[in-house]
């Protein structure tokens, strides 16, 4: 993978897909299989997977705010 030999690496598991993403006044909600929680343990990988996300999203000038959601939800996703 060409990232990876720049020294950039993912904490997002392999195979997640994103199933929404809509940017609206400034807020970017991204919608996310399943896939996403599966085997993340610990809060530093937790905590690693939301800043990507985030981070990557906040990239864009029309991005002031990110929700994160799976298969909908919103609350008790990515927990340690």
């Amino acid at each position: 993978m060409i990232l990876k030999k720049k020294g950039f690496f993912t904490s997002i598991n392999p195979g997640v897909k994103i199933q929404s993403l809509t940017i609206e006044n400034g807020v970017a909600k991204v919608d996310f299989d399943e896939q996403l929680e599966f085997h993340v343990g610990g809060s530093c990988r937790v905590a690693a997977i939301r800043a990507q996300i985030r981070e990557t999203l906040k990239q864009f000038p029309t991005v002031d705010n990110v929700i994160i959601s799976i298969d909908g939800r919103t609350e008790d996703i990515l927990q340690p």
